[in-house]
Protein backbone atom coordinates (compact mmCIF):
# COMPACT_ATOMS: atom_id res chain seq x y z
CA UNK A 1 0.00 0.00 0.00
CA UNK A 2 2.85 2.16 0.66
CA UNK A 3 4.17 1.94 -2.49
CA UNK A 4 1.06 3.01 -4.60
CA UNK A 5 0.99 6.18 -1.94
CA UNK A 6 4.71 6.95 -3.21
CA UNK A 7 3.65 6.09 -7.18
CA UNK A 8 0.65 8.16 -6.57
CA UNK A 9 2.51 11.31 -5.05
CA UNK A 10 4.97 11.18 -7.87
CA UNK A 11 2.30 11.14 -10.59
CA UNK A 12 0.50 14.28 -8.89
CA UNK A 13 3.63 16.03 -8.38
CA UNK A 14 4.82 15.94 -12.13
CA UNK A 15 0.86 16.52 -13.02
CA UNK A 16 0.76 19.57 -10.47
CA UNK A 17 3.03 22.69 -12.52
CA UNK A 18 1.44 21.19 -16.04
CA UNK A 19 -1.82 22.16 -14.11
CA UNK A 20 -0.75 25.30 -12.66
CA UNK A 21 1.67 27.08 -15.61
CA UNK A 22 2.92 30.47 -15.18
CA UNK A 23 -0.93 31.80 -15.37
CA UNK A 24 -1.92 34.46 -13.31
CA UNK A 25 -5.37 34.50 -11.44
CA UNK A 26 -6.62 37.75 -10.25
CA UNK A 27 -9.16 35.95 -8.98
CA UNK A 28 -7.33 34.09 -6.22
CA UNK A 29 -4.96 36.56 -6.05
CA UNK A 30 -6.39 37.17 -2.61
CA UNK A 31 -5.85 34.10 -1.01
CA UNK A 32 -2.22 34.39 -1.52
CA UNK A 33 0.42 33.31 -3.99
CA UNK A 34 0.38 29.84 -5.47
CA UNK A 35 -3.65 29.17 -5.83
CA UNK A 36 -5.17 28.51 -9.06
CA UNK A 37 -8.53 28.83 -10.19
CA UNK A 38 -10.43 25.63 -10.96
CA UNK A 39 -13.44 26.74 -13.42
CA UNK A 40 -15.13 23.52 -13.10
CA UNK A 41 -15.76 24.23 -9.21
CA UNK A 42 -15.02 28.09 -9.03
CA UNK A 43 -12.93 27.74 -6.16
CA UNK A 44 -9.13 28.47 -5.60
CA UNK A 45 -6.53 25.29 -5.40
CA UNK A 46 -2.95 25.33 -3.98
CA UNK A 47 -1.30 22.14 -3.86
CA UNK A 48 1.98 21.50 -2.02
CA UNK A 49 3.75 18.28 -0.81
CA UNK A 50 6.88 16.50 0.30
CA UNK A 51 9.31 13.41 -0.27
CA UNK A 52 11.60 12.56 2.29
CA UNK A 53 13.81 9.41 2.07
CA UNK A 54 16.05 8.68 6.06
CA UNK A 55 18.85 6.38 6.80
CA UNK A 56 19.13 5.34 10.31
CA UNK A 57 22.38 4.45 11.29
CA UNK A 58 21.50 2.46 14.78
CA UNK A 59 20.81 -1.01 15.17
CA UNK A 60 17.14 -1.19 14.02
CA UNK A 61 16.12 -4.12 11.81
CA UNK A 62 15.31 -1.75 8.74
CA UNK A 63 18.25 1.23 8.46
CA UNK A 64 15.90 2.79 5.78
CA UNK A 65 12.61 4.65 6.16
CA UNK A 66 10.49 7.23 3.51
CA UNK A 67 8.10 9.28 4.12
CA UNK A 68 5.78 11.72 1.76
CA UNK A 69 3.27 14.49 2.90
CA UNK A 70 0.97 16.89 0.58
CA UNK A 71 -1.30 19.49 1.59
CA UNK A 72 -4.74 20.66 -0.45
CA UNK A 73 -5.88 24.04 0.26
CA UNK A 74 -9.67 25.29 -1.66
CA UNK A 75 -10.87 28.62 -0.88
CA UNK A 76 -13.96 30.67 -2.38
CA UNK A 77 -16.81 32.36 -2.15
CA UNK A 78 -20.59 30.01 -1.93
CA UNK A 79 -23.66 31.71 -1.06
CA UNK A 80 -23.61 30.73 2.22
CA UNK A 81 -20.34 32.87 2.40
CA UNK A 82 -16.30 32.08 2.56
CA UNK A 83 -15.52 28.29 1.93
CA UNK A 84 -12.24 26.85 3.01
CA UNK A 85 -11.36 23.11 2.84
CA UNK A 86 -7.59 21.99 3.83
CA UNK A 87 -6.58 18.31 3.48
CA UNK A 88 -3.23 17.49 4.25
CA UNK A 89 -2.55 13.36 3.88
CA UNK A 90 0.94 12.31 5.16
CA UNK A 91 2.44 8.78 4.96
CA UNK A 92 5.14 6.93 6.13
CA UNK A 93 7.27 3.81 6.44
CA UNK A 94 11.01 2.95 8.69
Amino acid sequence: MFRSILVAAAAFACAVPAFAGSKNFPQCSQYGEGFVYSPDTGMCIKVSGEFRADYNFGKTNSPFGSSVAGTADVRGDTGFGPFRAVVEPRASKY
